[in-house]
């Protein structure tokens, strides 16, 4: 059973994803798994929940790195087109 009842970060409430952790100095925080798993990966560790909200902050409103694509992106975005699927459909 975890201690909070909502993650600290987004206030996700299901009690299913919830985790709780300790933050540097030793005080509780409780986080949905999203949130636990990008704080594992932090190599920065808060020392508050308004400070790990920092931390962990909605990504999204981040430079979007979409446009740039890879060699990877293009060959799925090839492969999955669906003008493609359908003229290979049609050639079948």
């Amino acid at each position: 059973m975890t201690q909070g009842l909502r993650c600290c970060v987004c206030g996700a409430s299901d009690s299913r994803t919830l985790v709780d952790i300790h933050l540097v100095g030793g005080a509780p925080a409780t986080l949905c798994g999203s949130h636990a798993i990008m704080h594992s990966r932090e190599g920065t560790r808060a020392r508050s929940e308004s400070e790990l909200r920092e931390l962990l902050r909605d990504r999204r409103g981040r430079r979007d790195r979409r446009e740039l694509g890879d060699e990877l992106g293009i060959a799925l975005t090839q492969a999955f087109n669906d003008e493609r699927r359908a003229r290979d459909r049609r050639q079948a």
